[in-house]
């Protein structure tokens, strides 16, 4: 074959390779943004790595080796992790790395301060077909929240306990001892009841507690709220007269709501005990109730010593007490208030409180209004 023949043919057979080649080349290959290197493409997603991110319904992304995110959740969607398409939160990477290297699924436990709504989880990654990394995140915040706040009661219900319980051994050694004085019998046998009526009072509040956690919807029905905030008043009548503190209901008329009497009484309780314990001699507690925006509102007002601004945030947690040493003296548990956001929020209310230090608190109750002929 002439020279210049054979330079046609292979000029053809190039053109041809390159025809075919390049699309192929393209599709395997593309430019980076700088335009100066090349790198490969990413294989197409499996169906399976899509399946199983998808079923997982929680937080869960799809990445790969260069850790851009192929897929993510609806709900993986809101974290806080990405940077345009690429995972960029140095924890998940880390354990993306792991998995990608060890080739075995790598599981963490994690608390974080960085990764929006969720403070603790269990993060799992998972190295799928050899080309990607599938990334869980079980939210565990709510409980662990719970196992503090249950280690939290134990711990601060095993210290309420042994404070009377303590005191009554010791008070009992001292009578042992004096039996033959009958004065110091009288007065370490008032200290005995003061303690034994302590550790009664605590007793009753933790099963109060207990029960407003757990409410019994088979209970409620059609209560009148006049008489729930005068059952509740009148309760402390006694005590409020011997310190010179009055104590007014007012209501409007034909106030009523869906719910446990008896506990709603309890609840009310609760909040004028407190405001006859904080208040001064002649200074006066007023509870009432009226209608406001469709919600019935039962408010205890008094004008004692008030709730600094901080502790206002804190007051219906269990056993969070403002003044320990007062709280002490009057025989308060510290378990109140939260028996009554319990009840309240049972009741599908909420329990709202303002306070100016040295000229009062008001506490109120907002329930939703139950009207007469209503069906439950």
């Amino acid at each position: 074959m002439p020279v210049a023949m054979e330079w046609v043919a292979g000029g053809a057979l190039g053109a041809t390779l390159a025809l075919v080649t390049t699309p192929i080349w393209s599709w395997l290959f593309r430019r980076t943004p700088e335009g100066d290197r090349w790198e490969r493409r990413e294989a197409p997603l499996p169906e399976l790595a899509r399946d199983l991110a998808g079923s997982y319904g929680g937080y869960a992304m799809v990445l790969t080796r260069s850790h851009k995110v192929v897929y993510t959740t609806a709900q993986a969607e809101t974290l806080p992790v990405y940077e345009g398409t690429k995972l960029i939160h140095s924890g998940l990477l880390e354990l993306a790395e792991n998995a990608w290297n060890e080739d075995e699924m790598q599981s963490r436990r994690l608390s974080f301060t960085d990764l929006g709504p969720v403070a603790d989880a269990e993060v799992r990654a998972t190295r799928l077909a050899d080309s990607y990394i599938l990334l869980t995140v079980t939210d565990l915040t709510q409980t662990m929240r719970a196992r503090q706040i249950r280690h939290d009661f134990i711990a601060n219900i095993g210290h309420e306990l042994r404070t009377p319980v303590t005191a009554v051994e010791l008070i009992g050694s001292a009578l042992e001892a004096g039996a033959e004085d009958p004065e110091m019998v009288r007065h370490f046998a008032r200290r005995l009841s003061q303690e034994s009526h302590r550790l009664a009072r605590l007793t009753e509040d933790m099963m109060a507690l207990a029960k407003a956690q757990d409410q019994d919807s088979s209970r409620f029905g059609e209560v009148n709220v006049l008489d729930v905030i005068q059952e509740a008043a009148g309760r402390h009548r006694t005590t409020s007269e011997e310190a010179s503190i009055g104590v007014r209901v007012q209501a409007s008329p034909g106030l009523t709501v869906f719910g446990d009497k008896e506990a709603l009484v309890t609840a009310i309780d609760n909040l004028v005990a407190n405001a006859v314990a904080y208040s001064p001699p002649g200074s006066e507690v007023l509870v009432s109730a009226t209608l406001k925006s469709g919600e019935v509102a039962i408010a205890v007002v008094d004008q004692g010593i008030g709730i600094e601004a901080p502790d206002q945030e804190r007051v219906f947690e269990r056993f969070y007490r403002t003044d320990q040493a007062r709280s002490r003296r009057t025989g308060g548990t510290g378990l109140g208030l939260a028996i009554v956001r319990n009840t309240v929020s049972g009741h599908g209310g909420r329990v709202t409180v303002q306070s100016e230090v040295g000229r009062g608190s008001a506490f109120t109750v907002w329930l939703p209004r139950r009207i007469l002929g209503d069906s439950a």
